[in-house]
């Protein structure tokens, strides 16, 4: 989605044209925070696509 879009909808649902100002940040913020947790599922899952490749990592998660 552009930017322009994003306050369009923001403005809309808020019923606040200046509510829009805020997209920027908070796309900004989303973006970052979807970073950190796509950066965190890397190091802690396993690479094993098996059935037994989720709940190995569960079983060796528990024991930390």
């Amino acid at each position: 989605m552009n930017v322009e879009l994003l306050r369009d909808i923001a403005a809309e649902l808020n019923d606040a044209p200046e509510a829009g100002e805020r997209v920027t940040r908070a796309a900004a913020l989303i973006e970052d925070t979807n970073t950190r947790i796509a950066e965190a599922a890397v190091a802690m899952l396993p690479f094993d696509s098996s059935p037994y490749g989720f709940p190995n990592w569960l079983a060796a998660a528990d024991k930390t």
